[in-house]
């Protein structure tokens, strides 16, 4: 889980960072991260999609589809 935390806060960053919506080069780096993470507990049919829109706050929407969930063996 460690993992997902990580890439949340470096997405956080790369948010403030930039005045957002991002670059479209900034999205794709968002969009392949995202794909990665997913891709670590999902058989993704598809690249996620990102769609970032500006108002009072953020509002990021990312979209993915998947074949089916990887299995993780049984939770204690």
């Amino acid at each position: 889980m460690q993992k997902v935390t990580d890439s949340a806060a470096r997405a956080r960053r790369l948010l403030e960072r930039e005045n957002a919506p991002l670059p479209p080069a900034c999205e794709r780096l968002l969009a392949a991260e995202l794909a990665r993470v997913l891709g670590a507990y999902f058989e993704l049919s598809a690249p996620p999609q990102v769609a970032i829109e500006r108002g009072k706050t953020l509002r990021i929407t990312v979209r993915a589809q998947a074949e089916r969930a990887k299995p993780f063996g049984v939770l204690g």
